[in-house]
């Protein structure tokens, strides 16, 4: 269909009078500032058929036409295009006629020949107008009406009183009403009672001109009963007379925000129980960087919320639970996310506290954690008290020390542990001699302070893991665990008779007391607690039965084994004073040139009855009950004037070394010894070289790095002993400022028939001159030996193959000589 230009209206005339029809052309092209554009059609058929082909503005229709008649006519028009504006054309004035016409779709209703060009044309131009506005107004209905139907929102308009007009299927939907029922009621009727005098009153300011809109929030009661929270913006749509204040109608539009309201009273809710809950609150991210924190977190930790926000929950770390603690709580948090249990924090004041700790992840609608959310309760005074009744169920109330119950549960656990570990237990079983008389003589105050002081005895003589109990009256016990020998059972039985001994002040009197011990042993004596208490009771009154102020062990085999052993630490004690020790001293020879270039000083006791006691059958000992401290510190002082004595007289550039046990290295005053035997003796430091185990450098309970440094800045020389035994890293071995790398014996001692120490030993020398360090292979007692240490690029060598330990006049006649060793004859002239 073609669109007429938009300066010119096209005008249908449909008539059959041939006559008439060019009438009303020339009315309508009479005009010429804005002429139409005229289609003729002599009958409705034609008329159709136009307006199917053309585009028509408006038509001029005879009801009487040769195919039709009447109003069925302007009916057939109107269907074909009912927003095409029609103006009847009709021979006849019938009113009734006209206005049904009119009622019918027609814009106008014209007589012929009742008029002039004027008339028709303004009547035409009324009715496109006209027809336009219909139009849009239609239009704008349909709008409204999509808008209305479809809208996500309540919408409902109601009468000044508050009668419901209409009201659309979002509300209907939210109130359970349907838009019948609706109509019959007044917005009274579905209004929370509560709230029904305060919407009257917004309602009746509305009227009355005070506001054109309310704004509010309440309730509606749904059919049913339910209660539905509703958002409303009621606006007035007043009448347009003069004054504009009389209110047509309102149009209300409804949010229904009840869920929400529900979210908004619950989280004010747990917001009032977070912020006043008696237990601590505090939520992370899910880095773990805390967020929030409450009230009663600050009165529990310390901590304002300032202080922690921004910060992972290890600010309150007491440093009491290990990795594995931590490990195990964020797999529960990740395997079903959450985790409680017991933990213990520190508060800002330094304090240590005992908290209950319910932790949950906070998960996402996508299933991704957000936060963490922590629920402390604060249980140590619970703790304390609970401490304090299990303290008093375990405890003798006289001398604190664990009571019956508590030494057959440490016992139980002690055993099942060795049982574990393959060690050994020794129960003491102690009874003291001569308590009923001190106790009948100054009375039962002065018995029980004399109790108290052997348990502060016995506790001094035993170490902090072992377990001193008292079973009843002056019976005592004490657990030893992680035994290695029976003869450190007898050490520490014999300890506690010298202590016992000794005299004890009560308020002003003197005491004396003896005490008798019996020892058994687990596994060797007894396999289970009850059998060993037995055993170690029985040993008790054997030692009683044998004159007193003994120990008995349960085996007479272990009790003459762990008497020797007391003989030897007893001889031990008194050799230093009696002149017993000895220094001897064996070369280190250059494996180049074959001389000597050091001499290593070695520990010998001569015993006035037995002879010479080797090294092996004491220094461990020495070294387990301290005694190689004085007993370094005098070969320390010796051995360097002897040596300062053979730098002046044989050798100039001679070297000193010296061995260092763990215990002596853990000394505190080693540094010092060191430099007084250097100031006292003239030697200088530089010839000094300190012999250390590799198994002392790995040590964990020692600090190798600081000791070492200080070592270093004294200017000792430092060579590792026994390297290759231990499981020290290269890295940590370039910290240190050691010279010498000094292998193990056992690799010398196989290197000529194992090619697995042989290449271990390629190995230990590749590693030294990676360091810059000196190799020395000790313990050479074979040519073959020699000759494969050689061969593999050692530094220097000592052994009985070259040179036996010997006194010092002895090794000041072998200087003098300053022979080569013959084995090392044919090594210096390769």
């Amino acid at each position: 269909m073609t669109e007429a230009p938009s300066s010119r209206r096209t005008v249908l005339v449909v008539e059959d009078n041939p006559g008439d029809a060019r009438l009303v052309e020339l009315f309508l092209l009479g005009e010429t500032a804005d002429p139409f554009r005229i289609l003729k059609a002599a009958n409705l058929a034609d008329g159709l058929a136009a307006l199917e082909a053309e585009h028509v503005d408006v038509v001029l229709l005879d009801l009487s036409l040769p195919d039709s008649f009447g109003l069925e006519t302007l009916a057939r028009i109107r269907a074909s295009r009912p927003l095409v504006p029609v103006v009847v054309l009709t021979g006849t004035n019938d009113e009734v006629l006209a206005l049904e016409a009119l009622r019918q779709g027609a814009q106008d209703y014209l007589v012929k020949g009742g008029g002039d060009g004027d008339v028709l044309r303004r009547s035409i131009r009324y009715a496109i107008e006209r027809s336009r506005i219909d139009i849009a107004l239609r239009l704008s209905e349909d709008r409204f009406r999509a808008v209305f139907q479809n809208a996500g929102v309540g919408v409902v308009l109601s009468e000044p009183d508050g009668r419901i007009v209409q009201a659309n299927p979002a509300f209907c939907a939210m109130v359970g009403y349907d838009e019948a029922e609706l109509t019959s009621l007044r917005f009274q009727d579905i209004t929370h009672p509560e709230d029904v005098a305060r919407t009257g009153a917004l309602r009746e300011d509305m009227r009355a001109g005070g506001r054109e809109s309310v704004h509010l929030t309440k309730r509606y009661v749904a059919k049913g009963g339910r209660v539905v929270w509703g958002r409303l913006t009621v606006t007035a749509v007043r009448e347009a007379n003069a004054d504009g204040t009389d209110v047509r109608f309102t149009v209300t539009v409804v949010e229904d925000v009840t869920e929400r309201k529900r979210l908004e009273d619950h989280m004010r809710l747990a917001a009032t129980v977070f912020e006043n809950s008696g237990d601590g609150l505090f939520v992370t991210d899910d880095c773990c960087n805390i967020v929030h924190v409450n009230p009663a977190f600050t009165e529990i930790t310390g901590f304002e919320a300032d202080e922690v926000l921004g910060k992972t929950p290890k600010v309150l770390s007491s440093g009491r639970h290990g990795g594995d603690f931590y490990e195990r709580m964020w797999e529960s948090l990740r395997s079903s996310g959450k985790w409680q249990g017991e933990i213990w924090d520190r508060r800002k004041s330094g304090e240590m506290f005992a908290g209950w700790q319910n932790i949950a992840a906070v998960r996402n609608s996508l299933g991704e954690i957000t936060n963490y959310v922590a629920v402390i309760s604060d249980i140590t005074s619970r703790k304390q008290v609970e401490e304090r009744l299990s303290y008093q169920a375990n405890h003798d109330p006289l001398t604190r020390l664990p009571n019956r119950t508590l030494f057959h549960e440490r016992l139980s656990r002690a055993v099942a542990r060795a049982h574990r570990n393959q060690s050994l237990v020794a129960l003491l079983f102690i009874d003291l001699d001569r308590f009923k008389q001190v106790n009948d003589t100054l009375g039962h105050l002065a018995g029980d302070l004399l109790l108290q002081q052997v348990a502060e005895r016995l506790t001094g003589a035993t170490r902090q893991g072992d377990t001193v109990a008292r079973l009843s009256g002056d019976e005592f016990t004490v657990i030893l665990e992680d035994v290695q020998d029976p003869r450190d059972a007898a050490v520490v039985a014999h300890k506690i008779l010298h202590m016992l001994v000794e005299p004890f002040d009560l308020a002003g009197h003197e005491a004396h007391i003896s005490s008798s011990i019996g020892v058994a042993l687990y596994p060797a004596d007894a396999g289970d607690p009850q059998t060993l208490i037995k055993l170690a009771d029985a040993a008790m009154y054997r030692a009683k039965h044998l004159g007193r102020n003994g120990c008995q062990f349960h085996s007479e085999a272990v009790n003459a084994q762990a008497f020797e052993r007391l003989a030897l630490e007893n001889a031990l004690r008194l050799a230093l004073e009696r002149h017993e020790f000895h220094v001897y001293y064996q070369p280190i020879f250059d494996f180049r040139t074959g001389k000597v270039v050091a001499v290593e000083a070695l520990l010998r006791w001569r015993h006035p009855e037995v002879g010479m006691v080797v090294p092996a059958q004491f220094v461990s000992l020495a070294d387990e009950t301290g005694l190689i401290l004085p007993i370094g510190r005098w070969v320390l002082e010796i051995a360097c004037t002897q040596a300062q004595k053979w730098r002046r007289e044989r050798l100039r550039d001679l070297e000193l070394h010296v061995n260092l046990s763990s215990r002596q290295l853990r000394q505190p005053e080693l540094v010092e010894d060191i430099a007084v035997a250097l100031e006292a003796s003239g030697l200088p430091p530089s010839a000094l070289v300190l012999e250390v185990p590799e198994s002392s450098v790995v040590d964990k309970g020692l600090d190798a790095g600081a000791l070492f440094a200080r070592f270093n800045a004294l200017g000792l020389g430092l060579a590792i002993d026994e390297f290759g035994s231990g499981y020290s890293s290269f890295a940590f071995l370039r910290r240190l400022p050691a010279n010498a790398l000094k292998m193990a014996q056992s690799f010398v001692r196989n290197v000529a028939n194992s090619t697995d120490d042989s290449e271990i030993v390629t190995a230990i020398v590749a590693v030294a001159r990676g360091m810059h360090m000196k190799v020395v292979a000790p313990g050479v007692e074979t040519p073959e030996q020699l000759a494969f240490l050689s061969s593999f690029g050692c530094d220097r060598v000592q052994g009985f193959l070259l040179a036996r330990p010997m006194s010092a006049e002895d090794m000041d006649a072998f200087l003098a000589r300053a022979e080569l060793p013959a084995a090392l004859t044919k090594t210096v002239s390769a």
